[in-house]
């Protein structure tokens, strides 16, 4: 009998599991293109390596030739609309202090760099730095040399010096986390919107280098520091070089050159460099002597001059008063305080790539901590942004070395985790892109539009070359330079109390007040309103205002108001017929009255400074709302944003929102009309018929001179001669004062 054989049972397959060595061939297909990327990429590290020197000096103009043409992006949209950008083929400027620095080259370039500069805060006038600034030296020196206007190295000088970034924030970030992170710095804070914006095509003004000034001596100090030999003290000169050059450089603020240079050096000398022997005698025999030497050449309270210019700085920052005059910082866009979200739509963009960024600073702290100490000086003007945003440029270089550092960090991670091969590049380029996009749709147009400057250039025609323009404080430079003009006010003097004066004539309702003035202040100034103060015990409060009084009733009434005033003898102003010359001099200057349609936008603020009264330390702030481009029909007047005006029932709509008119008028051809509704509105709209344009403002500002003026074109002969007139753009009037001959006195 045979044994029968068991048949092998086979286990049937599962249906289920029939798919899985399809993903297992997707995931051996992936592994294998790793494979071969990781491959690929140890092959030509090893050729990299060889010449990594070379590639990171071409990557390095690179990253510079990509920043210079993201400045000049917004070129091709200024040619595209040329009234708003250049004027007579030459381009306009982003920046009012621009003007200043290109009126000094123009100096430098005419050989008429006198000490005294005769344009600026008349009558006061203030001298002109000494040294030139060297921003305005750089350019004298290359129209010199060249064939190019100031106007046009100006405009693209920004951009290269702002570009230069790179090289020093490449070598502070290679130190601390190799080329991957210099080079990654280096792109990154040249792409980012607030560095751009103030380096820009146009943005002729000290910001293009300050933060370069600030990494230049970081690094320089560190290398000072953890060097051994004796090349530290190279690196020490060139720490001195670079403090002198940044000196020269940001000359209208000397102590905060001084507190950022300073700080890294400190930190030098104090954690780091311990010389052996005499070796460090004669280094500090050597540096002590140098520094008691410039203090002599400087003065020895020079120290006390930069501490209290910091707190000077401060005052202005903070918005304190500080004093009887309002601070004038609180006008200024720059000094205020940027949110959270600002301050990221201002660097990265987003708040992915901003987070990517901080973790790489505190990264960069945990893992070189000592070393990481030389960047104080841009720790604290980073913790600064949040108080100002001006401090923001310097905050640009430290978010740039934590995108460069984290990157770096992750970089270093490719050989445990291939795909990092790919990721790093890729987050790069999502990084940049936003960035690229930013700067595409934000076109950054000069301040001092062409129609503007046409205005400037009528004033140096049409007026004798002494004449004084009164202008508001945003056109004092420019004046200087397409005018060629004096100025009683400009964005480095625009002091409260300067400002306060400057405005006074425009929100006066009387012409002759505005007129007297004007001409009051241009002979005399601060220092002879301060005179008055004094005669008048002391009290600027009871002083300004009768000032105004004085000037308000002219000679004749005058004479009453200063016998009651009972007037302390000062100097040669020893009785009423003296005090009567020194109100109404007989030496008089050509005075012109410049308006433009900058001032309906920042009424706000100019007649709140006009109306400032010291002893309540506040002005008022008017209602003044200016509308162009309108349409005036039978009985309505028409605007965008859903704008009707029923001139029959002085009731105006604006979108959901009716305001009852107390007034309405209409300047036509030859006549100012106006109509007038029965009740107790404060509010009124004033139209200037040929040129369509009007605004909507309470009734104070609507007598004021400035609107008498600047819309309803109404003028008192004897104060007041129109001289170029282009609504709403700019007007140019010729001013008149009392003279005391007039009146046989």
């Amino acid at each position: 009998m045979g044994s029968k054989k068991k048949k092998r049972l086979v286990p049937k397959q599962n249906n289920s599991l029939q798919s899985s060595p399809k993903v297992s061939a997707n995931s051996q297909n992936f592994s294998e293109i790793i494979k071969k990327c990781t491959v690929f990429f140890e092959n030509k590290s090893t050729f990299f390596s060889k010449h990594s020197l070379w590639f990171e000096i071409i990557a390095l103009i690179i990253v510079i030739a990509v920043g210079i043409s993201f400045r000049l992006e917004d070129l091709e949209q200024w040619h595209k609309y040329e009234q708003k950008a250049f004027f007579n083929k030459q381009p306009l400027h982003t920046t009012f202090d621009a003007w200043f620095y290109l009126s000094l080259a123009q100096d430098l370039v005419d050989g008429t760099y006198n000490p005294i500069n005769e344009m600026r805060g008349v009558p006061d006038c203030p001298p002109r730095p000494s040294p030139p600034p060297l921003i305005s030296v750089m350019a004298a020196g290359i129209a010199k040399a060249t064939s190019f206007s100031l106007s046009w190295i100006g405009a693209v000088l920004p951009t290269i010096l702002g570009s230069l970034l790179a090289i020093p924030l490449y070598l502070l970030g290679r130190f601390y986390g190799g080329p991957v992170m210099g080079i990654t710095a280096a792109l990154m804070s040249l792409l980012y919107p607030f560095y751009i914006y103030r380096s820009n095509i146009g943005r002729f003004d000290t910001d293009c280098l300050n933060a370069t000034w600030a990494v230049s001596s970081a690094y320089v100090f560190l290398r000072f520091g953890i060097e051994k030999t004796k090349k530290r003290y190279l690196y020490f000169l060139g720490g001195i070089i670079i403090y002198g050059l940044f000196l020269w450089w940001w000359d209208q603020t000397p102590a905060a050159a001084t507190a950022i240079t300073i700080m890294p050096l400190a930190v030098a000398l104090a954690f780091f460099y311990r010389p052996e022997g005499k070796e460090g005698k004669l280094f500090y025999a050597i540096t002590g002597c140098a520094l008691i030497v410039f203090l002599l050449t400087v003065g020895p309270d020079k120290p006390v001059k930069i501490i209290k210019s910091i707190w000077l700085n401060y005052l202005y920052i903070s918005k304190d008063s500080s004093g009887t005059f309002p601070n004038i910082g609180i006008t200024i866009s720059e000094q205020s305080k940027p949110s959270l979200a600002l301050i990221i739509s201002y660097t990265t963009k987003n708040i992915l790539a901003f987070i990517f960024a901080i973790t790489g600073v505190f990264l960069l702290f945990w893992k070189h901590f000592k070393n990481s100490l030389f960047l104080v000086s841009l720790v604290v003007l980073s913790i600064a942004t949040f108080f100002a945003n001006r401090f923001l440029i310097f905050m640009i270089p430290m978010v740039a070395l934590g995108t460069g550092f984290s990157m770096s960090m992750l970089w270093g991670l490719r050989k445990r985790f291939a795909p990092l091969y790919l990721i790093c590049p890729l987050l790069i380029v999502l990084f940049v892109w936003p960035l690229y996009l930013s700067n595409k749709t934000y076109i950054q147009w000069p301040k001092e539009p062409g129609p503007t400057a046409e205005g400037m250039y009528t004033v140096q025609q049409k007026t004798p070359s002494d004449a004084v323009i009164w202008a508001w404080w945003d056109h004092g430079h420019a004046l200087t330079y397409l005018a060629r003009r004096a100025a009683i006010n400009d964005g480095i003097i625009h002091g409260g109390e300067r400002t306060v004066y400057t405005a006074i004539p425009l929100t006066t309702d009387s012409y002759r007040m505005a007129a007297n003035f004007m001409q009051f202040y241009v002979i005399r100034g601060k220092k002879g309103i301060k005179q008055f103060y004094k005669a008048a015990g002391n009290k600027p409060a009871a002083g300004l205002k009768l000032i105004k009084k004085i000037l308000r009733a002219g000679p004749a009434d005058a004479v009453a108001i200063i016998k009651e005033a009972n007037l302390k003898p000062i100097g040669n102003l020893q009785n009423t017929q003296d005090w009567l010359e020194f109100f109404f001099p007989a030496e008089k200057r050509p005075v012109y009255l410049f308006l433009d349609n900058l001032l309906p936008k920042i009424a706000y603020w100019w007649y709140w400074f006009g109306t400032w009264d010291i002893e309540k330390q506040d002005g008022r702030h008017p209602v003044f709302k200016i509308f162009y481009n309108m349409h005036n029909k039978k009985d309505q007047l028409i605007a965008g944003y859903n704008f009707i005006l029923d001139k029959k029932t002085g009731k105006l709509h604006m979108g959901n929102r009716t305001i009852q008119l107390s007034f309405f008028g209409i300047r036509k051809k030859n006549a100012f009309e106006k109509k007038s509704y029965n009740n107790n509105s404060t509010y009124r709209f004033e139209y200037f018929e040929r040129s369509r344009y009007g605004a909507l403002m309470d009734s104070e500002i609507s007598e004021s001179v400035f609107n008498k003026l600047y819309i309803r074109h109404l003028y008192h002969k004897k104060y007041f001669k129109p001289l170029k007139l282009r609504p709403p753009y700019y007007q140019i009037w010729e001013v008149k004062g009392d003279s005391l001959s007039d009146y046989g006195m």
